[in-house]
């Protein structure tokens, strides 16, 4: 079928390299979310190496699961993460949705070079 005279089309595709993994730091499902954490669950382990956490949000009527990568949890207290999702992603999120989180926690280390000395 020809396009009527005076009328153009085109296309614009952008094409990258799918990166593995597709998850880096956090997955938050949402309580209706069309995949359900077990799916995300065994998905990731197929794909990503290292360990992921499962927190279960119980009686929440938006959130239902947060998988975080097991090695930020050395560096941020699970109940700390767990506030800061219900108190600053919660918000933004419905109950369908599956959000993907990527989290820059940096750790400041301050001690004193005697207490260093009479450690050692």
């Amino acid at each position: 079928m020809k396009a009527a005279v005076g009328h153009r089309r085109s296309v614009h595709a952008e094409v990258m390299e799918y990166v593995i993994p597709p998850v880096r730091d956090m997955l938050i499902l949402g309580r209706k979310a069309p995949i359900g954490c077990i799916a995300l669950r065994r998905a990731l382990e197929l794909l990503i190496n290292s360990p992921y956490e499962h927190i279960e949000i119980a009686e929440d009527d938006i959130l239902s699961d947060i998988l975080v990568r097991s090695s930020l949890l050395r560096r941020f207290p699970r109940e700390e993460l767990i506030r800061f999702v219900l108190k600053d992603i919660k918000p933004m999120m419905g109950p369908d949705e599956v959000l993907h989180v990527t989290l820059d926690v940096k750790v400041q280390i301050q001690t004193r070079v005697d207490e260093i000395a009479q450690a050692g």
